[in-house]
């Protein structure tokens, strides 16, 4: 998202925040169904971002269409979506998911500190690079013929059966509802709003050969320090790479793999 609609996310942040006292998990539910009652209705969907409409008319909207039929919390965030501007049509719904992934996070914390909340991003990342690693992983999962259920059992496998309520909701939102993406890239995006929460960034790490616990560490730190925050690091073991590191941190990459070099060294010769 960009321009108004960043400063109308941090809105449904902040309502969403002052909602999850209680039952985030549930919350979270909510906001995913809501979020796809806005995608699959153009009607309700315009009528909620209308500029022509006041804040008040628009909110108006969500208690009409809503109330008595969800928790009153999500009623709360769905019309402080509705009352904030947005620069697209699409990006409503997209802030009530990401606002869903967030109440799971909440969720996680509740239940069981950063722990907890580490066990869902690790248990999103394996899923990611199980599908990554697998194409007929990513074919069964986009595949128009398949039922949402079974993508769901799928997905779990491959997320190594989540043992966290969080891990398993999102694991088979992003396998049957990946809203114009695929399930990998959704889940993806699923850690980086988690990981964001705690003011961290993922670094995508692939390496010729595993590393130990403590090269992890020493490459954890260096990495964090030279880009002056946390990072969580989410590795994954590739031989074609013959030696050394290859390193992604959001848009940048760092390439110190043999293979790279040796690529480059051939085309010097062409």
């Amino acid at each position: 998202m960009a321009g108004v609609s960043t400063e109308s996310l941090k809105k449904v942040e902040t309502a969403l925040t002052a909602n999850t006292a209680v039952s985030p998990d549930h919350l979270a539910q909510e906001l995913f169904a809501i979020a796809d009652v806005i995608d699959n209705d153009g009607s309700l969907r315009r009528g909620l971002v209308d500029p022509a409409r006041s804040e008040e008319a628009r909110a108006g909207i969500v208690k009409s269409v809503l109330g008595g039929k969800v928790s009153e919390a999500a009623v709360n965030v769905v019309s402080t979506a509705a009352a904030a501007r947005w620069s697209h049509e699409r990006d409503l719904a997209d802030a009530l998911e990401t606002s869903a992934v967030s109440a799971l996070a909440i969720s996680a914390e509740q239940r069981g500190g950063v722990e907890a909340l580490e066990t869902v991003i690790n248990e999103l990342l394996t899923f990611v690079n199980s599908v990554n690693g697998s194409a007929e992983a990513q074919s069964a999962l986009t595949d128009d013929r398949a039922t949402d259920e079974a993508k769901k059992k799928l997905a779990l496998v491959l997320a190594g059966n989540p043992d966290s309520t969080e891990g398993r909701i999102l694991v088979e939102r992003a396998s049957s509802t990946p809203r114009g993406t695929t399930p990998a890239r959704l889940a993806e995006s699923f850690v980086e709003t988690i990981v964001e929460r705690q003011h961290r960034s993922i670094a995508r790490v692939e390496t010729a050969t595993p590393l130990t616990e403590a090269q992890i560490e020493k490459l954890r730190a260096g990495l964090s320090k030279a880009y002056g925050k946390e990072l969580k690091l989410d590795i994954t073991v590739e031989p074609e790479l013959i030696g050394g590191l290859r390193v992604q941190v959001g848009d940048e990459m760092m390439d110190g793999s043999v293979q790279t070099r040796l690529n480059e060294l051939n085309r010097s010769f062409n």
